[in-house]
């Protein structure tokens, strides 16, 4: 049976067992007793119907490994290069940004572990891991720089943020999980010690996220690189705290915290977990993305795949703390879940879309406010949410897993580039012109396709 084929009879199978699939019209599900047995009564989900699918995924992340790696790695100046055309011809001025640093090195780093047939992403674990703590790191005052030139010159004055400083502290870890190299270890450990002496919040709990060079954060525009600038270097506006750093401070934490269960670690984690969670997530499930130092929200449209992305990162600080997901963050990531699958899913051809209103699309006197473009990276983290609902929810595993395989089904459709391989920087459909767009750029990095197909594979694995 052909892969269409299957997923057809996936897809048939799921209504048949839950009588009308709600999935297909983009609603959220319900609660229904089928249980475990329910999901594997697919055939998909079992013995060897299950293997094609599995196989895809893993033939994939094979192909997006053998794009990005070893051709991304610089090696006249260390770390990565970020700039590709759609062809993957180098173009453009390879800026060293934290970010994409951080991320291109966690991406090697787990596709190693994953692959350890590979040779070329352990390389290029070790030498993204080289780049943060001998360029990237600051020797004199600690912390990270955010930005490089290509020669690794500080640009932005020199400026920190903790938003790169998270994902650099995963790559860390990732390293060290590799290699047991102690080196990785204690980097990220002072990276922790860092954020901790100059950027924590004593008195409203939570992080500050823009910072001069010897730590000190940047909280009004007049203190800025430039006098009267009114955004950090990230789009947050200056002063303020936003759930983008925060939900990534938390899963980084979380990934420390699994190899280093220090006392005052779990003490942060516990506090981000509950800032995210308590203070920022709203019912019906959606998320305030900035907020006053006192954490009181701050107006704004939802972005859906920060939801989307933040439902993982309340599950994984969970699982971290207890071993299991918490009763009421398990309810929290679920309801962000299920109302992203009523707002911001497309139930004609799948995927998600980029941002909106709390309840989807809005009108504003004569103007629909929705922003319809399906970026790669939410369609990534919702491959990942989507399985982890199954496996927490088995009453309505089906139905996630129904969404899941028309996400996948999506994602090979209208964001991989079968032609010139990786990912497109959004989907097809409501982005013709994204086959001709650049397949890297200092903000499009491997990460979040590497992450969603490696959690994809682990937890279909465990159906």
């Amino acid at each position: 049976m052909g892969m269409g084929g299957l997923f057809s009879f996936v897809g048939l199978a799921i209504e048949q067992l839950i009588g009308g699939s709600e999935s297909a019209r983009g609603r959220a599900p319900r609660q229904r007793a089928t249980g475990w047995s329910a999901l594997k009564r697919i055939p998909a989900w079992r013995g060897s119907m299950k293997e094609p699918l599995r196989d895809e995924l893993e033939t994939e992340l094979r192909h997006l490994m053998g794009v990005w790696f070893p051709r991304s790695v610089d090696r006249e100046h260390g770390g990565f290069l970020c700039d590709f055309d759609h062809q993957w011809r180098p173009a453009g001025s390879q800026l060293k940004m934290l970010e994409y640093q951080a991320r291109q090195t966690l991406a090697a780093a787990r596709g190693a572990a994953h692959s350890p047939d590979l040779a070329p992403l352990r390389e290029a674990a070790a030498h993204g891991f080289r780049y943060l703590k001998d360029r990237m790191w600051d020797r004199s005052l600690g912390g990270w720089y955010r930005l490089l030139d290509r020669t690794g010159e500080p640009l932005e004055e020199r400026t920190k943020h903790g938003h790169g400083s998270s994902y650099a502290i995963s790559a860390c870890v990732a390293c060290y999980e590799l290699t047991g190299d102690p080196d990785c270890l204690e980097l990220a450990k002072s990276a922790f010690a860092w954020l901790e002496e100059h950027a924590h919040d004593e008195k409203h709990g939570g992080y500050f996220v823009f910072y001069r060079q010897d730590g000190t954060p940047i909280l009004s525009t007049d203190e800025g690189r430039v006098s009267g600038q009114s955004l950090d270097t990230i789009g947050t506006p200056i002063g303020f705290k936003d759930a983008n750093t925060t939900s990534d401070l938390l899963k980084c934490f979380s990934d420390l915290y699994r190899v280093w269960p220090d006392s005052l670690l779990r003490k942060r984690l516990e506090e981000t977990l509950s800032i995210l969670r308590d203070r920022l997530v709203v019912a019906p499930g959606v998320m305030h993305f900035f907020a006053h130092p006192d954490w009181t929200p701050l107006p704004e449209f939802a972005r859906y795949g920060q939801i989307l992305r933040s439902a993982n990162h309340l599950i994984l600080a969970s699982e971290a703390l207890a071993g299991a997901v918490d009763p009421v963050t398990e309810r929290v990531a679920r309801s962000m879940v299920d109302t992203m699958l009523r707002v911001a899913w497309d139930p004609d051809k799948g995927g998600f879309h980029f941002a909106g209103s709390s309840f989807g699309p809005t009108y504003v006197e004569d103007t629909v406010v929705f922003v319809r473009d399906k970026s790669w990276w939410p369609q990534a983290e919702g491959m990942t949410v989507l399985l982890t609902m199954a496996r927490l929810h088995p009453a309505d595993a089906a139905e996630y897993a129904a969404h899941f395989v028309r996400l996948w089904e999506y994602v090979k459709k209208y964001v991989i580039d079968a032609k010139h391989g990786g990912w497109l920087p959004a989907g097809l459909d409501t982005n013709p012109e994204a086959s001709k767009r650049p397949k890297a750029t200092i903000w499009k990095d491997a990460s979040h396709e590497t992450a969603a197909l490696l959690d994809s594979l682990r937890m279909l694995d465990s159906f």
